[in-house]
């Protein structure tokens, strides 16, 4: 319950991050403030949209974690993953970068904004959910980040669970995006560079922490490294 937590706060302190490649959809369209009912209904399924196709990686990625899981290795899981989010934040030099250039899916990536493009022109409840739909497919550092964190979920409704609470994490920032424009940008950009890698390195910790085994209630339980067996210890 304590990892799939931070997968929330993730969400919740990276999400002056989201401002750069989510927010931008949004100022783009129509606001029409004066109809409440339309725009909160559009913003929601916008923002739903996007936790929806986080949950959608997050069931690919759990195939990953699931099948080491029944190889018997879940606590070398765990800790591997922590040391490549350690090794993430050294190459980024402590920093989520904004997004990643990937040439094998450049194509996608092309086809993805193309789409969005086409949505832009409308503002119905449909069109904002597809955008956020697609929007969820576009390369982002701290998406990644989340993805090799929920791999120690080491399942697949886990890892879909993590993302999924990970994208209502960057609801509040999202919404209030949406409702105060550009200003919003000015908000706390220092909290995120500052206490996001932070955030990261403790996750990082706390999955190390939680493949050693050493038996700490609710903070380390019992991960089989010879089967698929997971057991919780309580105090």
């Amino acid at each position: 319950m304590l990892l799939l937590w931070t997968g929330f706060l993730f969400g919740l302190l990276g999400s002056m991050h989201c401002l750069g490649m989510c927010a931008p959809l949004i100022w783009a369209l129509p606001q029409q403030k004066d109809k409440r009912a339309a725009w909160w209904r559009n913003k929601l399924a916008y923002n739903l949209g996007r936790a929806s196709t986080y949950a959608m990686l997050g069931l690919i990625i759990g195939l990953v974690g699931e099948t080491v899981s029944f190889a018997g290795f879940q606590q070398y899981l765990s800790i591997g993953t922590g040391v490549l989010m350690i090794l993430f934040l050294l190459f980024t030099r402590g920093r989520i970068p904004q997004s990643f250039s990937v040439k094998p899916l450049n194509k996608l990536v092309l086809k993805v904004k193309m789409r969005l493009g086409k949505l832009l022109q409308g503002n119905t409840f449909k069109s904002n959910a597809l955008m956020g739909l697609y929007n969820g497919l576009l390369p982002c550092g701290l998406v990644y980040m989340a993805l090799l964190a929920s791999l120690s979920m080491s399942s697949l409704g886990g890892s879909a669970l993590y993302m999924l609470v990970f994208g209502l994490g960057t609801f509040p920032m999202m919404l209030a995006a949406a409702f105060f424009g550009n200003t919003v940008k000015q908000w706390n950009q220092k909290v995120f560079s500052r206490w996001v890698p932070r955030f990261t390195l403790l996750v990082a910790a706390l999955l190390i922490f939680r493949g050693l085994n050493l038996g700490v209630p609710y903070l380390s339980p019992k991960l089989s490294a010879n089967n698929d067996i997971v057991v919780c210890e309580t105090p």
